[in-house]
């Protein structure tokens, strides 16, 4: 498997072909794909983030964690978990908001589980909270408003540390 090195976005991804999609949701996807010009396989992980700070502007972005011929057979029949951090304990290649891709060891991240773990959670109540915003039609304004409260209240409950 050839060394990780820092790359061009586009031009990475203008080289991929899907080989197979194991999961998708509106935020999240995974993926095994290939590079055409040198046919290394990888698991890519695109993430779909929604920026509250920034006015609800959505940023992508992709993580490509590098797969050996076994890893590709052990995810093609589901033998091999595979989600995005507790899988991914070698080094990859992850995207920021701008147009390149940077090799990222995670080994130095290991101690952060519990709050990779929050991250998720605070997505799913979003799904969630979506889900039952688009049902709410029928809702007064001030059952809205509750719905609303909880789900920051749930917010809250996820980031709250155990010491607190």
């Amino acid at each position: 498997m050839n060394t990780l090195l820092a790359c061009e976005k586009d031009e990475f991804l203008s080289c991929i072909e899907t080989v197979k999609e194991l999961e998708t949701s509106e935020f999240e996807t995974y993926s095994i794909v290939k590079h055409t010009e040198t046919g290394e396989h990888y698991l890519r992980y695109f993430l779909s983030h929604i920026n509250l700070s920034e006015g609800g502007r959505r940023d992508n972005y992709d993580h490509f964690l590098p797969l050996d011929s076994d890893d590709v057979l052990g995810l093609m029949f589901g033998d091999q978990d595979y989600h995005f951090p507790e899988n991914w304990r070698s080094s990859y290649l992850r995207s920021g908001n701008d147009n390149r891709l940077i090799p990222f060891d995670p080994s130095e991240n290991y101690d952060l589980e519990e709050e990779a773990a929050a991250e998720l959670a605070m997505v799913e109540k979003l799904e969630q909270y979506k889900a039952q915003w688009m049902h709410a039609e029928n809702l007064t304004a001030e059952e809205r408003e509750k719905l609303t409260q909880e789900y920051f209240a749930a917010l809250d409950k996820i980031l709250k540390k155990p010491e607190e």
